[in-house]
């Protein structure tokens, strides 16, 4: 479907999937994949953080950029954290280190688009290291 029609921040038409599959290192995020075809070299996927949630610290070899889309977060480049709000844009390039977090009272919705073929991220701990996997 070329249009995905959204309600009050919601994708009726598009499955609500887990957003990760490593528990404890996320907290009260859901993730939607909005464009996904095997014709692009894309995909486009809308998460929301739940206040008082984030998103893995993690650093992968592909780029991404997110749009903020709904109410206000903070993020984690490396070690240096910035407030977003909506219609902010976020670059994170190649092995950056990153992390999206709510710490307000209302939802934090962002759109990520990305490569469609991309390695797996690697989870870090809070100091950027891999976590170990005990």
């Amino acid at each position: 479907m070329a249009v995905q029609r959204c309600e009050e921040f919601s994708y009726p038409q598009v499955e609500v999937t887990t957003y990760k599959d490593e528990p404890g290192t996320w907290v009260a995020v859901t993730r939607r994949v909005l464009a996904q075809d095997s014709a692009t070299k894309f995909e486009t996927r809308y998460f929301e953080v739940a206040p008082g949630g984030y998103t893995s610290f993690e650093k992968h070899g592909h780029e991404h950029v997110v749009v903020v889309l709904r109410g206000m977060g903070r993020v984690r480049l490396g070690d240096e954290w910035s407030d977003v709000q909506a219609g902010d844009t976020v670059h994170v390039s190649g092995n950056t280190p990153h992390q999206f977090t709510n710490p307000s009272p209302e939802p934090f919705g962002i759109v990520c688009i990305v490569d469609r073929e991309r390695d797996r991220p690697v989870l870090l701990d809070t100091e950027g290291n891999p976590r170990s996997s005990d």
